[in-house]
This record gives structure tokens, sequence and C-alpha cells, in this order.
């Protein structure tokens, strides 16, 4: 069994930390996580891959846990992201890894397949399907299912947060770091099947006033054990509470 180590990358624009697990020599899987995560989002698969003979790497991303913050939105921009996994992967001694993103992460695993081919054995994307003209609002309305999301009741579909974001960024920014303890638990959530084939919640943002109807996350959730320990949720309180949300969000 592999243990996890924790590492820097740092160059003079960026620096990247990094969970790394498995022989430094072996063909590196790097794991890009999402919205509000960390690289401890990939904590169970870290082993597991290692074990598979991979060099297993998660890193914090831009804006968030250990690595770099920065104070403008356009700091977040696709084309930095994937500057710092280049960076990322020079820095471990490597031209090319497997890739594999999550949530807001596939999007840079998409474009260091369609800009940077050569740094790129193979890409995967888990929870959000490609999208070739990029992962905008626009092109993802293309995906809306219209007998759940009928365009007279739900213009935007499920993708109706993002305009609420774009439209009420400082608010959004409120509601979330009012209580991030309380976020977290809100966030960090097994679905229920029952929602199968039903508009999402996230379709209602708008409508609602909010994430939480306008409110900040409901301070008297319980944490969801089947999802996160309560380390766990310690870490990502922690990491949340420090960089805030107003660079990712974007």
């Amino acid at each position: 069994m592999f243990p996890v180590t924790e590492h820097t990358v740092k160059t003079e624009r960026h620096t990247s930390f990094y969970l790394a697990c498995g022989a430094a020599d072996a063909t590196p899987i790097i794991f890009v996580h999402g919205w509000p995560e960390l690289s401890i989002s990939w904590r169970h698969q870290l082993p597991c891959f290692a074990a598979l003979g991979f060099r297993a790497i998660a890193p914090d991303m831009r804006g968030y846990g250990r690595s770099s913050v920065y104070p403008r939105q356009d700091d977040y921009a696709q084309e930095q992201i994937v500057a710092d996994m280049i960076e990322l992967l020079d820095g471990i001694g490597c031209h090319r890894a497997i890739w594999v993103g999550h949530d807001w992460g596939s999007p840079v695993v998409w474009n260091m397949a369609n800009h940077h081919p050569d740094r790129c054995h193979g890409v995967a994307s888990l929870c959000v399907p490609y999208f070739p003209g990029g992962f905008t609002l626009r092109t993802a309305m293309q995906s809306i299912d219209r007998t759940i999301y009928p365009a007279a009741e739900f213009p935007a579909g499920q993708w109706d947060y993002q305009l609420y974001y774009l439209e009420n960024f400082d608010k959004a920014c409120g509601e979330f770091e009012y209580d991030v303890a309380a976020l977290a638990r809100a966030m960090f959530r097994k679905g229920d099947p029952a929602g199968r084939g039903k508009p999402a919640r996230t379709a209602y943002i708008r409508k609602n006033g909010g994430s939480f109807g306008g409110q900040p996350a409901p301070p008297d959730l319980p944490r969801d054990p089947d999802v996160v320990s309560e380390a766990d949720l310690s870490a990502y309180v922690a990491a949340l509470t420090r960089n805030g949300f107003h660079g990712p969000l974007s």
C-alpha cells in the first residue's frame, strides 16, 4: 500500500499544491476536481489507482486549498487553469498524463486534449458531458431535456443557477460565505433517486431567490456521514473559509 503524500509545484506565475500516491516513475493520472472541492475529493481514488500501477495525483485547483488564490474573476479563465496543469506536469517531470476531470474540472481536461494533445495519454470526464463549443451557458443549454424542462417554465433548464450567479454574483457569494460549515454540510450530500426524471433543484434558483431561498444555508442540517467524514468536512470548511468563493465561482 502506497502512502498519500503532500507536494507543491511552485513557479513564478503560480503555486499548485497536490496529493500523490504511487510509484514516482509510474504513468501519471491526474484528477482535477470541481466546485467547491479540493484535492481530498479524490482521497479514495488515489490509493486505488496507485495500486493499479499509476502515479495518482490530485491538485488543489487555482483558488482552492493550498494553491494560489487570485483576486479577479478573469484570473480563473480556462487559459490560466490549463497553464497551471502544464506547469504541474512539468513539475513532476512528465510530458504526458491521463487526465480525469469532474464537474468544473471537466472543461479543464477537455481543453488539455483540445489544445495540448501531446501532453495527454487520454482524458475522462465525469458528471459533465463534453461540449465541442466549450463549457459555456449557451452550449450547455443545448443539452436541456425539454421533456423535463419545458422552455416556458424552465428557460435555462438545470443551468438556471448559472444565470443566478451571473446576475447576482455578490449576493450569491454572501449566501455561501455567511456560514461556510452549514454550506459544506448542505452541499456534500448523496442524491435522492426519487428525483430521477424530475426538474433538478438547480432549475429553481432564480425563482427561489437563491440557492437556499435567498437565505444562507440552513444551520441545523446535519452532516451526511455516507458522503463525508467529520475530519474531511473540517478540511473543506477550513479551506473555503480561508479562500472564499469570489474567484472560483466565476
